[in-house]
């Protein structure tokens, strides 16, 4: 299954969505599964990338671009989950700034747990 525009009439699920996106990561099927909001900017951006790619010789920008649109297609695909998700992230955010705890744990406790489990795997 591919990105591309459905019949008339039909919306496609937000699993529909996504699996299109796992099987092509096309520009073309990022953009056909973009929501209308975003066309605009994922048209002025990805042409914006194509112009510096072509300007300095290097597919990076393309890359990434490219990168960050797959994956506001694959968040947006259910706008509903997708609504819940940046309301949970804005109250976290609110929290943090406020200096409650927000249930995770501290980024420098994390690294640290992280390296200390490398360590242990290798010896």
């Amino acid at each position: 299954m591919t990105a591309q525009p459905h019949e008339p009439g039909h919306r496609p699920t937000p699993d529909e969505i996504r699996a299109s996106l796992r099987d092509d990561r096309s520009p073309r099927a990022i953009r056909a599964a973009l929501p209308v909001e975003d066309l605009d900017a994922f048209d002025r951006q990805y042409r914006e990338a194509v112009r510096k790619a072509g300007d300095e010789l290097d597919l990076t920008p393309l890359h990434e671009c490219v990168e960050t649109w797959w994956r506001h297609a694959v968040l947006k695909a259910d706008p509903a989950e997708y609504v819940q998700m940046i309301e949970r992230a804005e109250e976290s955010q609110r929290r943090a700034d406020l200096g409650e705890p927000t249930g995770g744990i501290p980024w420098d406790e994390a690294f640290e747990a992280r390296l200390r489990s490398k360590a242990h795997k290798g010896r």
